[in-house]
């Protein structure tokens, strides 16, 4: 890796860096993730009924299983759009980046929503989702690193941590508000309006915070970090001879990824498909779990900045390798709502300590000049895996006729992020390069 005789960017800031311009970055970088994973969480929370509209089958799992296919098709698309839109952040700015995401975050959503269905128009139905969710997947790809490194950027030597981690806070409010609507609508609405035409509601309310989103951005200005980078010639066109920060990036965020959607969005269906929890029961306390994450996840981002990444990294990734299969087992078994409340809400609570230091340890891996493709792009292959999560979980289930066996998917994941996590250097207390 390269290094400079220039001083650290983040030490002379080359823009006014007010609490209004703070808050206004803050609001900005948080937008698009909350659009992206209301989308994205609502399809999970969803995927049953979707699945009847797109692909019908005979056997309700083989339906499930095509709808999951689909969710994770869009996260192929990511490595793609992190390396486009990764590539404008570094060599545009990031604020630029962040604006196209948003535009076609908004314009897939409402393309999902207005899609017709297997019964209307045939192979053709699955076919324009797939392409709805291959343009979601791209705007995600550059989306998801490029944020996370403008807010990173934004909180200066000693808040990256409690900054960064609103990275996680907005990704919780879009799950949030997609688990509470969707709950919402599966409370209100029968099953056949919910079927014909009640899924659709969720994606035309999710495409009114586009507008919003693209406003927002357009009046934020960029990072000091990222204004000094610029100013001194440092940016460059791609991340040649960051291959190692890129793979221990991908390895860092692998558990990251697959924890995120088993522990939040494929829960719901778990929990009602496998357990003895009703789906209105299963949505509500994901509801709940989710806005514990919101209010939580800044508090351990801050809790990082003081006392270090690792620790808080290190006992979220081993509490899941020991721990989920025994909890998945506990799920299925015959306990009351009560309980798998309490037992989510716990899960929600060790995840929060994983994505609240997340953002701050992985922009740390990367220089200025390149860390919104480095970010993004080695995000974004991990990011596959969490994609297919549902998909291979559910796979995993009906081949082995245990839906227990579930938690070993999650405790895998942990275990191949575990060597990344001792291995990595401590960057709490460092100037970001």
């Amino acid at each position: 890796m390269n290094t400079h005789s220039t001083a650290p960017a983040e030490s002379l800031p080359a823009s006014p860096t007010t609490r209004g311009h703070r808050r206004r970055a803050l609001l900005a970088g948080i937008s698009g993730y909350v659009l992206e994973w209301f989308d994205f969480g609502v399809y999970g929370f969803l995927a049953p009924v979707i699945a009847k509209n797109f692909f019908p089958a005979a056997n309700d799992h083989v339906a499930l299983l095509a709808s999951f296919a689909v969710f994770g098709v869009g996260f192929v698309a990511r490595p793609v759009g992190s390396l486009v839109l990764g590539r404008m952040g570094d060599t545009r700015g990031r604020q630029k980046a962040l604006s196209v995401t948003m535009l076609l975050m908004a314009g897939s959503t409402v393309l999902i929503g207005c899609l017709p269905s297997f019964a209307q128009v045939g192979f053709w139905a699955p076919v324009l989702l797939v392409l709805a969710r291959l343009i979601q997947g791209f705007s995600a790809g550059g989306e998801w690193g490029t944020a996370a490194a403008f807010l990173v950027e934004w909180g200066g030597r000693n808040r990256r941590g409690f900054f960064g981690a609103f990275q996680q806070s907005s990704i919780a409010a879009g799950l949030l508000l997609g688990s509470a609507v969707a709950a919402i609508i599966t409370s209100v609405l029968s099953a056949d309006d919910l079927t014909s035409w009640g899924w659709r509601i969720p994606f035309f309310l999710g495409a009114l915070l586009g507008p919003l989103g693209m406003y927002i951005r357009r009046k934020v200005p960029e990072s000091p970090a990222y204004a000094k980078a610029k100013t001194e010639a440092l940016l460059v066109q791609n991340t040649r001879g960051f291959s190692k920060s890129v793979f221990h990036a991908f390895s860092f965020v692998i558990f990251w990824a697959v924890s995120s959607y088993m522990v939040s969005v494929y829960m719901p269906t778990f929990a009602a498909k496998y357990g003895h929890i009703t789906r209105q029961q299963a949505l509500w306390t994901s509801t709940a779990s989710l806005a514990t994450v919101l209010l939580i996840a800044p508090l351990m981002g801050a809790a990082s900045d003081k006392f270090g990444r690792k620790p808080l990294l290190l006992t979220s990734c081993v509490f899941f390798l020991l721990f989920s299969y025994p909890l998945y087992g506990f799920i299925v078994s015959d306990i009351t709502f009560t309980t798998f409340f309490w037992t989510q809400w716990t899960m929600n609570i060790v995840f929060a300590m994983y994505s609240g230091a997340g953002p701050s340890a992985l922009a740390e891996m990367f220089p200025t000049r390149v860390r919104s493709t480095g970010v993004s792009f080695g995000g974004a292959l991990a990011m596959i895996l969490g994609g297919f999560s549902p998909f291979l979980t559910t796979w995993v289930i009906e081949g082995t006729g245990k839906a227990a066996n579930a938690g070993w998917v999650l405790s895998v994941s942990a275990l191949a992020t575990l060597p990344a996590l001792i291995l990595m250097k401590e960057g709490a207390k460092r100037e970001l390069a």
